[in-house]
């Protein structure tokens, strides 16, 4: 790694742990630029040397987060039974909302279709859309449009998880939440997807 390369890591996580802190004392909304580098100790330009704007931080960093998750849980994948990943990834998801309540509610407004959940729903998306692309490429095939299908997980995640994160968690616990999204997705699956041998 040269020192360019350092140098790229060190602004990036230093921008991270500002925006992180921020939205612990800070709603999303009211963060502005010159928030996160006064906090970070950059200019103005470096931040905008490695970001468009405030949404394409946050775009980065629950990118982040999703692949950390699914790396750590990669091996897990099986074609045939999916459902120990999903377990494991969704358990770490909502435990992440969990352990973070301050810094989730400041991002998740009460608006379903403003440009935060925009970006979360794009997330959530690619996360499904791997493992409908993967299942396709090892002989899957879906009695539905794989698009169509995505979509309608990615809006019954998202909407269960805003529902449960902005609840406090009053009815449900972690694990029934996580459970019943996993056998949500399971059950489609198995309805709508089809192994041609």
């Amino acid at each position: 790694m040269n020192k360019q390369d350092l140098r790229v890591i060190k602004t990036q996580n230093a921008l991270m742990n500002a925006f992180t802190e921020l939205l612990k004392v800070k709603e999303f909304e009211h963060i502005t630029i010159q928030d996160l580098c006064d906090y970070a100790l950059i200019r103005r330009s470096t931040f905008y040397r490695h970001y468009k704007d405030k949404y394409h931080l946050l775009n980065h960093a629950i990118e982040n987060v999703l692949n950390r998750f699914r790396q750590i849980h990669l091996s897990d994948i099986r074609f045939e039974d999916p459902k120990p990943f999903l377990e494991r990834y969704i358990h770490d998801l909502l435990t992440f909302i969990n352990d973070n309540k301050a810094i989730v509610n400041s991002v998740v407004t009460h608006h379903l279709y403003d440009e935060t959940s925009r970006i979360i729903y794009e997330q959530i998306y690619q996360a499904i859309n791997k493992q409908t692309q993967y299942d396709i490429q090892t002989g899957g095939r879906f009695d539905v449009s794989p698009t169509i299908y995505n979509h309608f997980l990615t809006g019954g995640v998202l909407s269960v998880v805003f529902n449960w994160s902005r609840d406090a968690h009053a009815e449900q616990t972690l694990t029934t939440v996580k459970n019943d999204i996993v056998n949500l997705i399971c059950g489609m699956r198995a309805t709508h997807m089809k192994r041609l041998n």
